[in-house]
Order: structure tokens, then sequence, then C-alpha cells
């Protein structure tokens, strides 16, 4: 920096600054984040959420109080190349993470309750299920109702990335307060999708409980909840913790169609095994 360096040159792969870096990148290092921020670098919610920088909150949401609604997305950091990564918060916070989770995440307290403070109903109602706040999320409810089916729909893809994010517990509190099951992602993904990719049996069952749509295709891949299912067996972020054979199995018992012999089926021998069983 005192040699002239420019603090806000951005890299080719991910069209991203230091700052951010510093701020989303593991290892995390936020004490970087913060200095380059004191010597002027171009900030945004999320980085000043995850640093617990309070006062830079503030006046984010002071200028621009709808700030609080900026999620980890191509939406909200848009690529200028179509052909680059992508912002490095996808790989370093998350996709759809708010700034309220990442406060909450790396202990910000003050910053979390700001945040909270200054959100709309819904958004409050969303995060509260993401961090496991079970009580507030039900008096939401029961103080405001009708405040489920009053969300605009481009809310309602939150339950989307509790999915992404294996939350079954936040999956489940959406549920239960009316959030609908059969949302779509960019790409027409939905949560069944996930819990099935992330082999979550008890997410998966929790939304076949509320009628998610078992043969829906999404467009990047043409694939069904039941194909995701079978590639996570294999391929999954966190295969090793998935309970493929009894995801499959509740797919199955609910209707899911193979839409192949299984000789032609990538998987381990014992989710195979669960489809040979089906069939005869």
């Amino acid at each position: 920096m005192d040699h002239g360096a420019e603090i806000d040159a951005r890299d080719i792969d991910h069209e991203s600054t230091a700052a951010q870096y510093m701020a989303a990148i593991w290892p995390r290092r936020p004490e970087v984040a913060r200095y380059l921020i004191s010597r002027g670098a171009q900030t945004d919610i999320l980085m000043a959420a995850s640093v617990g920088d309070l006062e830079l909150v503030r006046q984010q949401l002071d200028e621009d109080p709808d700030s609080v609604r900026i999620s980890v997305s191509e939406r909200d950091f848009p690529k200028k190349n179509p052909d680059s990564g992508g912002c490095i918060y996808i790989f370093g916070f998350g996709w759809t993470r708010t700034s309220h989770m990442l406060a909450h995440q790396f202990g910000h307290e003050e910053v979390f309750k700001l945040l909270m403070q200054r959100s709309p109903l819904g958004l409050r109602f969303a995060v509260a299920c993401e961090v496991g706040d079970e009580a507030l999320a039900k008096s939401l409810v029961a103080k405001h109702p009708g405040l489920i089916a009053k969300q605009p729909p481009r809310a309602f893809r939150r339950i989307i990335g509790a999915a992404v994010r294996n939350n079954a517990r936040a999956v489940g509190l959406m549920l239960a307060a009316g959030w609908p099951a059969n949302v779509q992602g960019e790409h027409d993904q939905t949560p069944l999708h996930w819990a099935a990719f992330h082999g979550n049996v008890e997410m998966v069952r929790e939304l076949l409980l509320h009628h998610a749509l078992l043969e829906a295709e999404e467009q990047q891949f043409n694939g069904t909840p039941l194909g995701w299912a079978l590639y996570g067996s294999e391929h999954g972020w966190r295969r090793d913790a998935g309970d493929y054979p009894h995801a499959i199995e509740a797919l199955l018992l609910a209707g899911a169609k193979v839409h192949k012999p299984v000789e032609e089926i990538e998987a381990p021998e014992e989710v195979l095994e669960v489809l040979r069983q089906h069939q005869a």
C-alpha cells in the first residue's frame, strides 16, 4: 500500500478484491481485511458483517436499507466476464449466505442484532430458521399471521439456500410454518434436489411430507431428485456423511421413477441393491 498498490485491484479468476479475499477465503484473515478497509478499500455489507465492523454495517444500512437483503449470489455480485469463476464469496462464505448468517457464524453478536432489527419480517423469520432459533421463528409466525403467504416470490428461494447447506432443521421449520416446498432456483433445482444430493434422509422425508415434486427436472443437467441422489452417492460434497440408501428408498417409495436399467447406473453397491430390491 505504501508503494502505490491498487487497493481495489480485482483478479481475473474471481473478479474480487484483496479485501474480499481476506474476509472470505480460508484461512480467513479478518485483521487484514479490517486494515484494508481502514485504508479505503471498497466494502459491502457482507464484508462488514463478517469482520464484525458494527459502525460500517450501520453506515451501509443507513445509506441503503435494502442492502440487508444482499446474499452471496450472482444476482448481487454479477460477473463481468461470464467465463470467470464468480465472486470469491461463493467459495469462501458459500451460496446464499446473508450478512446476518455471517455475523452469527463468526460470533459478532451486536452486528447480528442490528441486522435482525433492520430486516423485514420475512427475512427475520428465514434467518431465525437458518441459525436454529426455533423460538424466534415460531413467535414471528404467531405474532404475524399470514407472514409466509405475504412473502414475494424471490424470498421463497431462501429454502433452497438452507437445503444447499444441508440444514434439515431450517428446512423443517420453514415447511412447518407454511413455506412452499416446490420452490425453484436459478436452474429450476428444488430443495428436494439438494436434499437428495446430500443423502439427507430427514430432509428428503420432510419435503415429501409437504408434497415436494418427485419428477421435477432442473435445467442445468436435466436431473430429477432421484438422479441427484444417485450422483451424490458417488460425488456428493459430504457423501460419507449422507444416508443415500435410505434417502433413495424414501424417494422410490414415494413414487420416484428410475429412468434407466440398474446395470447402467453408477453408484455404490448398497445403493444399487436398494434399486434392485425396488425393481423386484
